[in-house]
């Protein structure tokens, strides 16, 4: 408590401070040669919101020209306002992707909104620098190839962290997550959820993800499943009204429910207005201002209201356009070297000088001067050091985490969470790598398996689960498995290949017949022999194909006996205890695997059979391999979590492969003999985002003396 009457102390000096320097210490106006500078923002302009994007901008508008005063040339930013719930944002983004007098965008309030916004501005043709508040890891990771767009926060996985640890400090053994898959902003939460409970030792009471029912149902489902606490990350207000009434209604009935945690969605200026007595008692956490900057006071004491959520993100992106443009200038006439506005910010945020210049208006002036200077002072903003990814330079890689509480009416700041990147999520890579200490083992590296008949033959069955263009990767990934295993000897007719082939012609192709699982990769489709298509089949073909059982609709089967090796891969999309066949949510099921893998035990179908499985939640339906001679199973992912796409491309506006596979075929391409333990111990630290899973490693053999080289030579 006395450490927050001392900031609130130091920011009434502050904003005193900042008022007196304008009065001191500034050139006339006209002595500085002005150049003005034109950002678009496209942000939620209802319900009072666009009152506090304008007061935050053009006070930063204010504060960069005090800032410039005492230099030769300055620059005047200039705003266009656009509300981006109302904007037709394709067409939007398209237009002042042509406009040379846009220097910038900020925007993307909401994640679906921002990733419209990126997908044009990102273009390999455009790269107009974009900076967003949308907090989503799909987007940051996605877009960071471009080099242009810049993301104020750290990602939903931080944040999903942050709410994680918050329940654990209080306490929790098990917990919720209650979020909406079908979109950017939930998906984050639905993916990391489960990963990073595990990581932390908390028990999954449930992941209720109502992208394919209702929020009521769901809320429902989750105020019962008697979590300690609940993670909630609706889309808007009136998702966090349903979750709240679903909790009345739970306490109501006698039974006490999960206690609530909120994601950043339930705080902004919007959110009280909206929900009144409703919103008291709501709890969580939002990424705001550094409370050492006094941005937040000086605010209020100047407006006399709160700051919404992403006001100091806000201020901070367009203080780097102006110095970012400034820089501009220098090169332009003091090194007669021309660089882009985001070549300049990159050197901007590279700066590691001696002197840390507190935001303030006299700290603005002095960085100002260092930079004319020709030094790369730190650079610091209301919301913190503003540090980013070196390798992409895409999202902050430090925030502060404020957790809240509405009381009376009013967000009470219960305390602060500043991110350290040195042990968090953020560490590189937009937020994408992790260090992961939940890995399997597998007994003793000198114990001798069960032994085995002298290899004769080698089949394989590689199936692409999905189709369509934006499922571009399960395909390509399936075509890149089958050019490996072609080129390690196996022969076409010992290969089943399925799948819809209908992205290496699609319209959206502009490469007619080539796939490729990373920019001009390639062409894995070359010389490629398809078998069958799986809109021609029903998921128990699968089944009659792995036991060899051939028909008039089925004349390529697996023809193995007790003497061959079975490589079985299958890349797609799954659910809980299912394996999605094209859109059918519940194609190969938990309940037909156990049949098919039991069946081909019992008919000798393999020696060998290795299953490796690229979809979400792959371990709920692998695991029933336990206990059947012979078989290895490697999932994505285990029973609770998701498995991630990865090599996104802006141009074609796909992810060309998945990270669980390529590193699997990295490993490969390495080496042909490496060992099991060995592919394990790469495919799970290179795997981010789920837990490799092996199943059935007791009734297979040593994996340590166990090699690939069984299934490729």
């Amino acid at each position: 408590m006395e450490w927050n009457k001392s900031i609130i102390a130091w920011g009434m000096l502050l904003v005193l401070c900042m008022s007196c320097s304008k009065e001191q210490g500034v050139l006339p106006e006209d002595t500085v040669k002005w150049e003005t500078r034109k950002v678009a923002v496209v942000l939620p302009m209802q319900n009072g919101l666009d009152v506090h994007w304008k007061r935050t901008l053009n006070q930063c508008a204010d504060d960069l020209k005090q800032a410039f005063a005492m230099q030769q040339r300055g620059i005047a930013l200039e705003y266009e306002w656009y509300d981006e719930d109302s904007e037709d944002l394709e067409q939007l983004a398209d237009e002042l992707s042509k406009r040379k007098d846009i220097v910038a965008v900020i925007g993307g309030y909401h994640s679906d909104n921002a990733r419209t916004l990126a997908s044009r501005f990102c273009r390999s043709q455009v790269k107009k620098t974009f900076f967003t508040l949308a907090t989503t890891e799909e987007l940051v990771r996605g877009f960071s190839s471009a080099g242009c767009l810049w993301a104020m926060n750290e990602t939903d996985i931080a944040q999903c962290e942050v709410l994680l640890v918050k329940a654990h400090s209080y306490g929790a053994k098990s917990v919720g997550l209650i979020a909406d898959g079908g979109t950017l902003y939930g998906k984050t939460f639905v993916e990391w959820f489960a990963f990073q409970a595990k990581e932390m030792g908390l028990d999954v009471k449930g992941i209720y993800d109502y992208a394919h029912s209702s929020i009521e149902e769901e809320a429902a489902r989750a105020m019962a499943s008697e979590a300690d606490y609940l993670i909630c990350a609706p889309n808007d207000v009136e998702g966090i009204r349903k979750i709240q009434e679903a909790m009345y209604k739970q306490a109501f009935i006698g039974v006490p429910p999960p206690r609530c945690l909120y994601s950043n969605i339930a705080y902004g200026a919007d959110v009280i207005k909206l929900l009144g007595a409703q919103a008291n008692g709501l709890e969580g956490v939002y990424v705001g201002s550094d409370p050492e900057s006094g941005f937040d006071i000086r605010y209020e004491v100047t407006y006399g209201e709160q700051t919404t959520n992403g006001e100091a993100q806000v201020y901070d992106a367009a203080m780097m356009v102006g110095y970012g443009c400034y820089l501009q200038l220098l090169y332009t006439h003091e090194y007669n070297r021309q660089v882009t506005l985001s070549e300049a910010l990159r050197i901007l945020v590279d700066g590691r000088g001696d002197q840390q210049h507190a935001w303030s208006t006299k700290g603005m002036s002095d960085f100002v001067a260092e930079l004319t200077r020709g030094k790369q002072p730190d650079l610091r903003g209301v919301s913190g050091m503003l540090d980013f990814d070196k390798k992409v330079y895409t999202n902050v890689l430090s925030s502060v985490y404020h957790n809240y509480m509405v009381y009376d009416g009013r967000y009470i700041i219960l305390d602060y969470n500043a991110s350290n990147s040195s042990a968090r999520t953020s560490e590189a890579l937009a937020g994408w790598n992790w260090k992961n200490n939940r890995m399997q083992e597998f007994g003793d590296s000198t114990s001798i398996g069960p032994a085995y008949p002298a290899l004769h033959e080698k089949w394989a069955l590689l199936v692409a689960g999905s189709s369509g263009w934006n499922n571009y990767r399960h395909q390509a990934d399936v075509y890149y498995m089958y050019q490996l295993l072609r080129s390690n000897g196996y022969d076409d007719g010992h290969i089943v290949l399925i799948a819809e082939d209908d992205i290496a012609y699609n319209k959206n192709n502009p490469n007619q017949g080539v796939v490729s699982v990373y920019a001009g990769g390639v062409d894995v489709y070359e010389d490629l022999t398809i078998d069958y298509h799986p809109s021609e089949l029903m998921p128990e073909d699968v089944k009659a194909i792995l036991c060899g059982e051939k028909n008039e609709r089925l004349p390529h089967v697996i023809s193995a006996d007790e003497d061959d090796n079975v490589f079985f891969f299958w890349s797609g999309h799954g659910i809980s205890e299912h394996l999605m066949w094209l859109n059918d949510r519940k194609g190969f099921s938990r309940e037909l695997a156990h049949e098919t893998f039991t069946s081909m035990h019992e008919k000798r179908c393999y020696r060998k059979l290795l299953c490796l499985v690229e979809t979400c939640y792959s371990g709920s339906v692998f695991d029933v391999v336990e206990g059947l001679p012979g078989i290895l199973a490697i999932t994505a992912a285990n029973a609770n979590e998701t498995s991630k796409a990865d090599v996104y491309n802006c141009d074609l506006e796909v992810w060309m492969s998945n990270r669980f596979t390529l590193t699997f075929l990295e490993c490969i391409a390495e080496n042909p003999a490496i060992a099991m333990r060995e592919l394990y111990y790469r495919l799970f630290n290179n795997t981010v985002g789920s837990h490799v899973t092996v199943f059935n490693d007791a009734h297979y053999g040593n994996l340590y003396t166990n090699t690939m080289r069984e299934f490729l030579e």
